[in-house]
C-alpha cells in the first residue's frame, strides 16, 4: 500500500444490538485508494459502507485495525484528518436557516479560509453550480435538488484534498447531475483531488470512478477497476434485442438463440418483457438480452438477421457487460462468483496518480515556533466561535419576534402579578426579590429548557455529525450555542428592572458589575441546559426532564423569597444550584451592594459555567 492516500488495514467495527447480540458492521477490511483517484464504494443498505466512511472521517472509533489518510493516523488523531476532507452526507447538513451565500462562505471560514478567499470561492461555486439566482435565499426554502447543490458547494469550498461524497446526485435532474460530475472531474483532473464516492447509482459510477469496491455484509467482496469487475462475468458480450410492437420470438427462435449462451426475456434494465404503448395498448414491444462468447457474436448477429429478420427488429446493439450487472451478481452471490486474484486487489497499487499528487510531492508539515502555534490556535478558535455564533444568531431571525415577546411578557407578568399577592408586596426588599426572581425565570427557561431541546433537535436531525466532520473544536461549538442565547434573552432580563422602576417607582442604583452578573448567570444555566441536551438522546425525554427541572429549580432555589423562608434541607440544596447564586447576584448588583458576597456569587457562577462547559464537552457525542 505504499503511496496510498487512504490506507486501511484489518478494519473491524462491532457493536451490541438492543437485544445484546454482537453485530459486525465491518469485518477485517483492507483497502488502498491512490492519490488523485476517484474511488467508488458500492453496496446495498446495511452493507457497512457508512460505517467505514464514518471511521475514515474520524467520527467513529474502530474496534480494531488502522486507517491512514494522507499519512495521518485517523485512529490516533481523528481531528487532524478533518482539515483535509470535504464531506457530503446524505442527510444532516447544517446551516439550513441562513442564506445560501452565507452557508457556503461560513463553511469555508470554518475550514480556515481568510474572509477574502471564502468570498471569492463562494462566488465561484455559486456560478459553477448554477446557484447564483438563489444566493440570497434561505437554504431551507430551496427544493431538494437545489439544497443538494448547496450542500455540495459546502463540501467543495476550501479545496479539500479528499472529498467524501455520499450519493452526491440524489434528487438532481439530469442536467444538474451532468454539472456535478463535470465539477468533480475538474477537481480530480486539475487539482488532483482524491474522491471517495458512496453511491447506489452504478451506471453513473461506472463512468466516473477509476476503481471500485463492492461491500456485502461488512466485507469487501470485490475491488478493482470497473473493467476488472466485469471480467468475472466471463468476458461475455451482451446482445440487446428489441422487437417491434406486437412481435415476439417463437419457441423455436428462443431455443436457437439460447444455444449461443444465456437468453433473458426483458430489457437490460430489468423491466418487464412486454410494455404496452399509449397509442395501441393491445400491442407490445418485447426485449431480450443474450449473453454469449465474443467469438460467437458474428454468428449470433447473422442468425438474428436471417432467422428473426430485420423487418421484425426495432433495435439491437452489442455491448460489453455493465458494471451494474457485475455488481448485482456480486451482491447476489456475496462475492463467491469472483475468482480470487493472485494479489489481493486491496493491496495492489493502482494506476499512477496525477503528477501533482505523487507521494514524493507530499511534503511533511514544517514545525513552527510554539508561540506562533499558540497564536494560530487562538485565532482559529476565535474565528470558529465567531462564525458559529453568527450562524446560530442568524438562524433565529425567523423566530426572534416570538422569542422577544415571550421573553418580555412573561417576566412582566411575573413582576405585575407577584406584587398583587395578599395585600401587595411593594416594599423595596420584596420588589428586589420579585425582580431578581423574574430575571432568573427568564434565564432558566431560555437557557435550560430551550437550549437543551435545541441540542436534542440537532442530534435527532444528525446535524451534530456534520459539525463534527468540520475542523472545529467541540468547545467552540458548545460555547457558540450557549452564547447565542444571551442576545435573545437580553430583553427579558431588562424587563423586570424597567417594570419595577416604572410601575412602582422603585429606585435602583445598579452596579456596573450587573453587566458581568447577567452573562455569567446566563452561561451557568446554559451549561446546565447543554448537559441535559447532551445526556439524553430523545427530544421528548429532554423536554420532560427540562420542564420538571425548571419547575424544581424555581421552587427549591431561594429565587423569589429569602433563603431563611425555606426549610433547612431546601436551604442547603438551594445553595448547590445556579439559580440561587444568580438571583442573589442580581439583587446585590441592582442594589449597588458590592462586597464579598457578590464576589462569591460571581466566582461560583463562573465555576459552574466552566464546569458545565467541560462536562458538556465530554457528554456531547462528537463521535458516533
Amino acid at each position: 500500500m505504499d503511496g496510498a492516500f487512504i490506507e486501511i488495514n484489518g478494519l473491524t467495527r462491532t457493536y451490541r444490538s438492543k437485544g445484546g447480540a454482537l453485530v459486525h458492521a465491518n469485518v477485517d477490511l483492507d483497502l488502498a485508494v491512490s492519490p488523485g483517484h476517484v474511488f467508488g464504494l458500492l453496496g446495498a443498505n446495511g452493507a457497512g459502507k457508512t460505517t467505514m466512511v464514518m471511521q475514515i472521517l474520524g467520527l467513529l472509533t474502530p474496534t480494531s485495525g488502522s486507517i491512514r489518510v494522507a499519512d495521518v493516523d485517523v485512529v490516533r488523531r481523528p481531528e487532524a484528518v478533518k482539515h483535509i476532507v470535504g464531506f457530503l452526507p446524505q442527510t444532516g447538513l447544517a446551516m439550513r436557516l441562513i442564506e445560501v451565500r452565507r452557508a457556503i462562505a461560513y463553511t469555508g471560514r470554518l475550514r480556515g479560509l481568510t474572509g477574502e478567499a471564502a468570498r471569492r470561492q463562494t462566488d465561484e461555486l455559486l456560478d459553477e453550480l448554477g446557484l447564483g439566482a438563489y444566493a440570497d435565499r434561505y437554504v431551507n426554502r430551496l427544493s431538494g435538488g437545489q439544497l443538494r447543490l448547496v450542500n455540495l458547494g459546502m463540501a467543495f469550498i476550501g479545496k479539500p484534498r479528499l472529498l467524501v461524497l455520499d450519493e452526491p446526485t440524489n434528487e438532481l435532474d439530469p442536467r444538474s447531475r451532468h454539472m456535478v460530475w463535470d465539477a468533480l472531474r475538474r477537481r480530480n483532473e486539475q487539482d488532483g483531488t482524491t474522491v471517495l464516492l458512496v453511491t447506489h447509482n452504478v451506471h453513473e459510477a461506472e463512468r466516473a470512478v477509476h476503481r471500485v469496491a463492492v461491500m456485502n455484509h461488512g466485507r469487501i467482496v470485490a475491488e478493482g477497476t470497473p473493467g476488472e469487475l466485469k471480467e468475472h462475468l466471463g468476458g461475455h458480450v451482451r446482445l440487446d434485442l428489441r422487437l417491434k410492437e406486437g412481435e415476439a420470438l417463437t419457441h423455436a427462435e428462443t431455443e436457437r438463440l439460447a444455444a449461443f449462451g444465456t437468453l433473458t426475456a426483458g430489457g437490460a434494465d430489468g423491466e418487464n418483457t412486454c410494455r404496452t404503448t399509449a397509442q395501441n395498448p393491445h400491442r407490445a414491444t418485447t426485449q431480450y438480452v443474450i449473453h454469449t462468447e465474443p467469438d460467437r457474436v458474428g454468428t449470433l448477429m447473422d442468425m438474428v438477421v436471417s432467422d428473426v429478420g430485420l423487418k421484425r427488429v426495432d433495435d439491437f446493439r452489442v455491448a460489453r457487460p455493465t458494471l451494474e450487472e457485475a455488481y448485482l451478481e456480486l451482491e447476489a452471490t456475496g462475492g463467491d462468483s469472483l475468482a480470487a486474484p493472485e494479489v489481493p486487489a486491496a493491496r495492489r497499487p493502482a494506476e499512477d496518480p496525477p503528477a501533482a499528487l505523487r507521494p514524493a510531492d507530499i511534503h511533511p508539515a514544517v514545525r513552527r515556533p510554539r508561540g506562533t502555534q499558540v497564536r494560530e490556535l487562538i485565532g482559529r478558535r476565535t474565528r470558529e466561535l465567531g462564525h458559529l455564533w453568527l450562524e446560530q444568531m442568524l438562524g433565529a431571525r425567523t423566530t426572534w419576534v416570538w422569542n422577544v415577546l415571550f421573553g418580555v411578557l412573561m417576566p412582566l407578568a411575573m413582576v405585575f402579578g407577584m406584587t398583587k399577592i395578599g395585600t401587595g408586596l411593594t416594599d423595596r426588599a420584596s420588589m428586589l426579590y420579585i425582580i431578581s426572581g423574574a430575571t432568573v425565570f427568564a434565564l432558566t427557561t431560555e437557557n435550560v429548557s430551550n437550549l437543551a431541546q435545541r441540542v436534542g433537535m440537532l442530534k435527532a436531525e444528525g446535524t451534530i455529525m456534520y459539525y463534527a466532520s468540520l475542523p472545529i473544536s467541540k468547545v467552540s461549538f458548545i460555547s457558540a450555542l450557549m452564547l447565542s442565547r444571551l442576545l435573545l434573552i437580553t430583553p427579558g432580563l431588562l424587563t423586570p428592572m424597567v417594570a419595577g422602576a416604572l410601575l412602582y417607582d422603585l429606585e435602583l442604583a445598579p452596579s456596573p458589575l450587573l453587566l458581568l452578573v447577567l452573562p455569567l448567570s446566563a452561561l451557568s444555566l446554559a451549561s446546565l441546559g447543554m448537559m441535559i441536551g447532551s445526556l439524553f438522546a430523545r427530544v421528548d425525554i429532554i423536554a420532560i426532564v427540562t420542564n420538571i427541572l425548571v419547575f424544581a429549580l424555581l421552587l427549591i432555589a431561594p429565587v423569589m423569597i429569602p433563603a431563611a423562608a425555606l426549610p433547612a434541607p431546601l436551604q442547603v440544596l438551594g445553595w448547590a444550584l445556579p439559580p440561587t447564586y444568580a438571583a442573589d447576584a442580581v439583587r446585590r448588583s441592582m442594589n449597588g451592594d458590592v462586597g464579598t458576597a457578590l464576589t462569591v456569587d460571581l466566582v461560583v457562577l463562573g465555576g459552574m459555567a466552566l464546569l458545565g462547559l467541560i462536562v458538556s464537552a465530554r457528554w456531547l457525542r462528537w463521535r458516533l
